[in-house]
């Protein structure tokens, strides 16, 4: 495998991660595979990964961040027909989530197809016409047809994470990605790229990269590990609004 196919497969696979604000664990799992060696690593209680880069010998410090989770969403409650309510998890506008593909985890940790249904157009009244979407007004239909279905065959409990089903590709002739959770996953490769890139290097300072937790929904991770890391100076990796 060349050393490009390894960053798009690196991108893949922090891309494909399940992990919206709360629920990292995926994203995790894929930072320490591929930080592995890069330095020492520890997670704190709100779910950052600290990685302190080897070398570190008490120069001033420079931390680098990636937020590691994503915008999703999360089960509110399931209707008497057998469709759920959710709640947002992070900014999302209302307007762009019809019909589209989600994925829901049940209590066995197994992730179940939706699609997220508004009211049909047939059962509109005049008032309903044309008004702004809310989250309140969509349903995630996974082909249940009650509650009890939902909750005995599906195994589907309030609290639990929802995220877009959106398929990796790469278009190698233009070289553009498609996928999801670019913010921030792109920014988290970059920071484990730049790392890898430092490896041996002789700096005049010290290096802690953090993936933070929680960013989409105030950048509570962040906030902890700066506290934590106490930076001289920090560099952010971001990924652009889409």
């Amino acid at each position: 495998m060349s050393k490009k196919e390894e960053k798009i497969t690196m991108i893949r696979e922090f891309s494909e991660a399940k992990a919206p604000s709360g629920f990292e664990d995926e994203a995790l799992e894929v930072s320490r595979k591929y930080a592995e060696g890069l330095g020492e690593m520890e997670e704190d209680h709100i779910r950052n990964l600290y990685i302190r880069r080897k070398g570190n010998s008490g120069k001033p410090m420079m931390m680098m961040d990636a937020h590691g989770d994503e915008v999703g969403f999360m089960v509110h409650s399931i209707r008497p027909n057998g469709t759920i309510r959710f709640h947002n998890i992070g900014g999302w506008n209302p307007a762009s989530l019809p019909s589209s593909k989600v994925l829901v985890r049940n209590a066995e940790g197994k992730y179940i197809q939706g699609i997220i249904a508004s009211k049909p157009v047939h059962f509109m009244k005049d008032g309903d016409k044309g008004r702004t979407l809310e989250i309140s007004d969509l349903s995630i239909d996974i082909g249940s047809s009650s509650k009890e279905e939902t909750e005995k065959s599906y195994k589907i409990r309030v609290g639990e994470p929802i995220v877009p089903m959106t398929d990796f590709s790469y278009d190698e002739e233009h070289d553009v990605f498609m996928g999801k959770a670019f913010d921030d996953r792109i920014g988290v490769a970059a920071m484990i790229e730049t790392l890898k890139r430092l490896d041996g290097e002789e700096l005049a300072l010290d290096v802690t990269a953090v993936v933070s937790s929680q960013e989409e929904v105030g950048s509570r991770g962040a906030k902890v590990a700066v506290n934590n890391v106490k930076p001289d100076v920090a560099i952010c990796f971001e990924g652009c609004p889409a």
